[in-house]
C-alpha cells in the first residue's frame, strides 16, 4: 500500500540507456520519496526491466523508434502511450526526447491524463539545418512543441538559448516554462579530482561532426606542433548516425593529428582524472553532459560559444568560449592553457564551485519534482 500523498509517475522516453544512466538519479529520488514510478521505452522488458528495477521502479515498453517521424511509427506509439495510460492511469508523466513529446502528448491529452510534464533536453539538428527534409521535421516539431506546451503543466528547459527560440517562435501558448540545470550531474560519482601538472587535453563524446570532432582535430595537429609534450585524448564510439565518422577517416584522423584515441568508455572517470583541460567544440547542445561531468571533477573548459555550451562557461573564469565551426580560435587557447598551469588550475577550480552551484544534481532534480508535484495537486 502506497503512503499517503504517493504517487504514480512515469518517465517517458524513447532511449533506455538514459533512463538509467541520465534519468537514473530522478527515479532513485522519487522512488525514494515513496511514489511509484513507472520506466518507458521503447527496448523489450528484458533489456530494462532488471535496470529500473535497480532504482525502485517497474518498466513497460511502447514499441516504436527513436529517430523518425514516419506517420505510421507515430500513431503506433500514440496507440501504446494511450493504452499504457489507460491501464496504469499515472498521476502525471515526465515526457523528455522527441518523440515521447510529441506523441506522448497527444496520448495524455486524449486519455485525459491531466498532468504531464516536458523536459526540451536540446533541439534536433533540423532546427540548425537548412534543406527541404529539415524544414519539414522542424515544421512538425514545432507543432508538436506548441501542442505539448498549452497542455503540459510545466515546460523545463536545459538552457536559456531553446527557451529564447521557443518564445520568439510562439511555440509557448502559456507562461509555465522553466530552465533547469540539464540533467545534472551526480558530484558523488563524479567527484573532485587532483589536478595533474602537465597539460592533458580531453574530448568525450560521441564521433559525430556536429560535435566539433573536425576543428578538435585541426586544433589537436596545430596544437602538437607548439606544444610536443602536450597529450591529447580523444574517447568516444563510432556512430550510425548520418553525421558520424566512417572508421577509414577516424583512422586517417588519428594519423594526422597525433592524439591519443581511447575508444568508447562506459566510464569516462578515469580519463576525466588524466586531463587537466576538457574540450567540447560542439555545433549545438541542449546542456553538454560529458561538460559538466568534467566541471564536477573539477577541470577546465574549453567549448563553443553556442546554444547549450555557454551555459557552462563564464568566458576567462572557468574556460573559454570560442566561435563555432573554427578551428583557429580553439588552438590559440588550447596552446595558452597548455603553457600557463596557474590559469588551468584557477580555472578548475572556478568549474567545480560553478557546477556544484548550478548542476549538482540533488539541486536540479528537487526543482523538478517540487513543480511537478505542486502543479500536480492543482
Amino acid at each position: 500500500m502506497r503512503e499517503p500523498g504517493a504517487k504514480t509517475i512515469m518517465v517517458v522516453a524513447a532511449d533506455g540507456d538514459t533512463l538509467t544512466n541520465f534519468r537514473g538519479p530522478l527515479i532513485r529520488y522519487l522512488t525514494a520519496q515513496g511514489h511509484r514510478v513507472i520506466c518507458v521505452s521503447i527496448e523489450p522488458p528484458e533489456e530494462m526491466a532488471a535496470a529500473a528495477a535497480a532504482l525502485g521502479a517497474e518498466y513497460r515498453q511502447v514499441a516504436g523508434s527513436r529517430v523518425g517521424i514516419g506517420i505510421g511509427d507515430g500513431l503506433r506509439m500514440i496507440r501504446g502511450y494511450r493504452r499504457l495510460f489507460a491501464a496504469e492511469r499515472p498521476d502525471l508523466c515526465f515526457f523528455y526526447m522527441s518523440k515521447p513529446t510529441a506523441f506522448g502528448s497527444i496520448a495524455a491529452v486524449l486519455s485525459r491524463t491531466k498532468h504531464f510534464n516536458v523536459l526540451v533536453n536540446g533541439l534536433e539538428n533540423a532546427f540548425y539545418r537548412t534543406g527541404p527534409k529539415d524544414f519539414i521535421v522542424r515544421c512538425v516539431m514545432s507543432a508538436a512543441y506548441r501542442f505539448a506546451a498549452r497542455h503540459a503543466d510545466n515546460m523545463f528547459f536545459q538552457n536559456h538559448d531553446d527557451l529564447a527560440y521557443f518564445r520568439s517562435h510562439h511555440l509557448l501558448p502559456r507562461e509555465n516554462a522553466t530552465v533547469v540545470g540539464g540533467s545534472g550531474v551526480d558530484m558523488q560519482y563524479f567527484t573532485r579530482q587532483p589536478l595533474p601538472d602537465a597539460p592533458v587535453f580531453l574530448m568525450v563524446a560521441r564521433l559525430l561532426w556536429s560535435k566539433g570532432i573536425r576543428e578538435f582535430l585541426e586544433a589537436a595537429r596545430l596544437l602538437r606542433q607548439a606544444h610536443p609534450a602536450a597529450e591529447i585524448l580523444l574517447v568516444g564510439g563510432l556512430d550510425h548516425n548520418d553525421e558520424a565518422l566512417t572508421q577509414a577517416e577516424l583512422d586517417a584522423a588519428i594519423r594526422e593529428s597525433g592524439i591519443e584515441y581511447c575508444g568508447y568508455a562506459a566510464d569516462v572517470r578515469p580519463y576525466l582524472k588524466r586531463c587537466s583541460v576538457f574540450v567540447l567544440p560542439s555545433y549545438h547542445e541542449g546542456l553538454p553532459r560529458s561538460v559538466i561531468e568534467a566541471m564536477a571533477t573539477g577541470r577546465a573548459i574549453l567549448t563553443t560559444d553556442v546554444p547549450g555550451c555557454r551555459e557552462t562557461v563564464v568566458d576567462g573564469k572557468n574556460g573559454y568560449l570560442v566561435p563555432v565551426r573554427e578551428s583557429g580560435p580553439l588552438v590559440e587557447k588550447m596552446i595558452a592553457l597548455a603553457a600557463d598551469g596557474a590559469k588551468r588550475a584557477a580555472m578548475a577550480e572556478a568549474s567545480y564551485q560553478m557546477c556544484l552551484e548550478k548542476f549538482e544534481v540533488g539541486r536540479v532534480n528537487r526543482t523538478m519534482v517540487q513543480a511537478m508535484l505542486d502543479s500536480s495537486e492543482k
